[in-house]
């Protein structure tokens, strides 16, 4: 009997596990979520904002926005034992899109990363803007008339002072209490307004103040080559609607063919801080007090710092061998304003006026011959020193720029609206105190200074007739520039 042998081979069978494959489509949150969690996060900011009408003025506004928000978007899945990374990842995305449209739609965002256009001007209206700060009445500068219009007046400058601690508004109370015909102590700075004192100062050549003031034309002279524009001065302007505001912007670019027609300028020539691109709280708040008092809408804000040669040979070694060219006869020559970095350099001639203030001559930007340099060197000198003037050379200043940031400021009308009550809360407390009384305003003294007495107009009257005034008022303080 044949025995039947009978095989039972079985098929390999395969893991349909290894075969299931996640849909890459799949989204954590549907479309309906996600519009719903859009709109949540613009309630949150905007609720944010208004309960916090003065953070925006933090230089560090941007990084604690992104934190609460964050915070309470996520907050609402700690529980969700199914949000994986996956959905953090599409919650960070609707976040991002929501934060994009809110400092889009709603409100500015505190400042840009640099100095970008965002639209074309507005040529009508900033064109009629232009003529009416043109015309705005000031009294002739440096006149009692002038210390009397700008001492009623919070300036754009020393406003940041009404939204800081008590002791702060305390000082600019007192500062604009004080009559300026009174007998003041010069050497208590907090019994002077700070517009007077500035004048005061400005004798010490040493000040951070001053050195401010000596590269400020020369801020704007490099702002107008890099943009190519044209910045015009408009003195110190009086606010439309509320009497007691002034600003006194460092310039407003009046250059029709520009993109920045319209755009106002804030200089801040630094001396021993860092530059990183953000506004300052007070120098936040001073621009958009200028583009209210202006009633513009745009501001860079330009921050340089200036560097000085030891001395001429220095400055002259200093120089990029790349920069080549040639003069008109063919004979080539080094940029002298060029260092080896490819930064700015240049020079400038301070003088002593007859009355002993110091006065800067500047060399132009685009003069970089050597030759050249040398004949307008001897020009200046010769002018300056001549009978039309009579000033006195002082010495060569040969200067670099070593570091430059611009940045643009938009003007943020919900900031002002919800934060002007500070400031017209202060005024009101100068006029009562003008009549009743504000020496409860005075700062504490710790120690005992010279109370020598004298009248303000009287001694801004003795500084012009002095030729001395460099060490008149105050002793020279050497800084670590």
């Amino acid at each position: 009997m044949n025995s039947l042998i009978f095989t039972n081979a079985l098929q390999e069978l395969n893991n349909i596990i290894d075969e299931i494959k996640a849909d890459e489509n799949v989204m954590y949150f549907s479309n309906e979520d996600a519009l719903e969690l859009y709109n949540t996060c613009l309630y949150l900011m905007e609720e944010f904002i208004r309960n916090n009408p003065k953070l925006i003025t933090d230089p560090d506004f941007d990084n604690i926005f992104e934190d609460n928000i964050e915070e309470l978007m996520f907050a609402q899945f700690e529980d969700d034992i199914f949000f994986n990374d996956d959905a953090e990842e599409e919650l960070d995305d609707i976040i991002l899109e929501a934060t994009c449209d809110f400092f889009k739609d709603f409100m500015p965002i505190r400042s840009y990363e640099d100095a970008r256009i965002l639209g074309k001007p507005d040529y009508d209206y900033i064109g009629e803007q232009l003529t009416v700060l043109r015309g705005k009445p000031q009294p002739a500068q440096r006149t009692p008339e002038w210390y009397q219009f700008r001492h009623n007046l919070i300036t754009a400058s020393n406003a940041y002072k009404a939204f800081d601690s008590q002791a702060t508004k305390n000082q600019l109370i007192y500062e604009k209490c004080q009559p300026l015909t009174n007998s003041i102590s010069i050497s208590n700075s907090n019994a002077l307004d700070s517009d007077l004192l500035e004048e005061v100062k400005m004798v010490n050549v040493n000040s951070p103040l001053h050195w401010g003031q000596k590269y400020e034309p020369l801020s704007v002279r490099i702002y107008e080559k890099l943009y190519k524009t044209g910045v015009e001065d408009f003195g110190c302007i009086q606010d439309e609607e509320y009497a007691f505001l002034g600003a006194s912007p460092d310039g407003i670019n009046t250059d029709i063919e520009s993109p920045r027609y319209g755009r106002m300028l804030e200089i801040k020539n630094i001396v021993n801080r860092e530059i990183d691109g953000i506004p300052k709280k007070e120098y936040w708040i001073q621009m958009q007090l200028q583009m209210k008092v202006c009633d513009l809408d745009e501001c860079d804000f330009l921050e340089t710092r200036f560097i000085e040669y030891s001395d001429q040979d220095a400055f002259n070694e200093d120089v990029s061998p790349d920069e080549i060219h040639e003069d008109d006869y063919g004979k080539e020559y080094v940029n002298a304003c060029l260092s080896k970095e490819q930064k700015h350099k240049g020079i400038i001639i301070y003088f002593h006026t007859k009355e002993g203030k110091p006065y800067y001559v500047y060399k132009p930007l685009d003069i970089i011959e050597p030759t050249h340099i040398q004949k307008w060197e001897e020009i200046m000198l010769d002018l300056y020193q001549s009978e039309k003037y009579n000033y006195t050379y002082i010495k060569f200043i040969y200067w670099k720029l070593e570091e430059m940031s611009c940045v643009l400021v938009s003007r943020n009308r919900q900031w002002f609206e919800d934060n002007i009550w500070e400031l017209e809360e202060l005024w009101t407390t100068v006029l009562e105190e003008r009549v009743s009384g504000f020496e409860h305003r005075a700062p504490n003294r710790k120690t005992k200074k010279d109370t020598t007495k004298y009248n303000v107009f009287e001694l801004l009257q003795q500084q012009t007739q002095k030729s001395q005034c460099l060490l008149k008022f105050n002793s020279i303080v050497k800084l670590d520039i």
